[in-house]
């Protein structure tokens, strides 16, 4: 993202908190037991993931036209791969020493980025591995809408009717299932997600051609309809609710560039240090969470859990039978806490080698003036994406 006025990257703090809110959805679906399944949980929080992706990469890609072809793509490939494969091979690589359940027989799929059709096939839902489908969708998208946004960015309104197509393509796929073929990887499948990857993309050439009305920034009254929507589409399992799930992700996402939203309360809740901190560590917190929460079951949580005597708890012997309102809080602690040491440890050193070997031109323009004004230059500046 870029402010305008200098051309440098802008940070959105209330972006990390929507990150925040997303990957606290998936643990509640993975660690909440019924609180998880009564609700999309899991389902919005991906889906707000694929919004939030579709709309930043997009605002990457169409930021400076004037650049080639082949320095852009070979430059946003190359920062998206120190950002994302350092964890996630990482991550693969303890799975594998661990001997982790399904690991060893599916590492070509997990190791290539193709695990989310492999799973339909080898009935991936009951696999322990099951959620890095989300991963492997995103990385196929990073291949390829590059290639589509960069030839096109010179002509945003051509890019944007394209993507409103692929938008429509994707939705009409997964409400409607008007590809019969397609329809077994409705849930996992790159152009079956590309309904809502292309939203936030849309959204982004919206806010670029500043075509969103007045009203959808100051409006209170359309934000209440919005987070009513958004309330109802996660409690009802009809299929319409998808496109409104991404209607309203698109909504959050393009009023946290300014933080003020309009109901009390938001924008303070999204920008608190907790949130932002919690959702600039979030691509961590969510490579590590299912391994995490299988291990602490195992060897720690089930030991315990079944050797107590509920019986002398009184009231609170009820937990006996929820324990997810233990696991919960403490599988999301624990997470958090190992997401943090990864982030700072091992993430954050390789994620300064970004402005060394794929410098952008602002990340150029700050190098230079260092040089210029001052011996010392600071890194400490956010990561605005994962």
């Amino acid at each position: 993202m870029v402010d305008g006025g200098s051309g440098k990257k802008a940070y959105y703090a209330a972006m990390d908190g929507l990150r925040t809110v997303a990957i606290t959805m998936v643990l509640v679906e993975h660690f909440g037991g019924p609180l998880g399944s009564y609700w999309a949980a899991g389902y919005y929080g991906v889906d707000l993931f694929f919004v939030i992706s579709g709309f930043l990469i997009t605002a990457i890609l169409i930021r400076n036209p004037a650049s080639s072809f082949r320095e852009s793509y070979v430059k946003f490939m190359g920062r998206r791969s120190l950002r994302i494969f350092p964890v996630y091979y990482f991550a693969l690589l303890l799975l594998w020493i661990g001997n982790f359940p399904q690991t060893r027989e599916n590492m070509l799929y997990l190791a290539t980025y193709t695990w989310n059709y492999a799973t339909v096939h080898f009935k991936g839902e009951g696999n322990n591995l099951f959620y890095l489908w989300s991963l492997a969708v995103e990385e196929q998208f990073y291949l390829v809408w590059p290639l589509i946004a960069l030839t096109l960015r010179r002509n945003l309104v051509a890019l944007f009717v394209v993507t409103i197509c692929i938008v429509a393509i994707g939705y009409s796929q997964l409400v409607l299932n008007v590809f019969p073929s397609l329809q077994p990887y409705n849930y996992v499948g790159l152009i079956n997600r590309m309904g809502s990857l292309g939203l936030g993309a849309a959204g982004a050439i919206a806010v670029s051609l500043r075509w969103f009305p007045r009203f959808w920034y100051q409006s209170l009254t359309f934000e209440i309809v919005v987070f009513a929507v958004l309330g109802c589409a996660l409690t009802t399992d009809q299929v319409f609710r998808l496109p409104l799930l991404g209607f309203c992700s698109l909504v959050l996402v393009t009023k946290s560039m300014e933080g003020r939203f309009r109901v009390p309360g938001v924008a303070a809740v999204l920008q608190s240090r907790i949130a932002v901190y919690i959702g600039q560590i979030s691509y961590g917190i969510y490579v590590y969470h299912w391994p995490l929460g299988v291990w602490l079951t195992w060897y720690v949580f089930d030991p315990i859990w079944t050797n107590i005597d509920f019986s002398l708890l009184g009231p609170l012997s009820i937990l006996r039978w929820h324990a997810w309102i233990v696991k919960l809080p403490l599988f999301f602690a624990v997470t958090v806490f190992v997401a943090h040491l990864s982030h700072k440890y091992f993430e954050r050193p390789i994620l300064r080698l970004k402005d060394r070997w794929f410098p952008t031109r602002s990340a150029m323009d700050d190098r230079t003036r260092s040089l210029t004004l001052s011996p010392v230059r600071s890194d400490d500046s956010p990561e605005m994406l994962h």
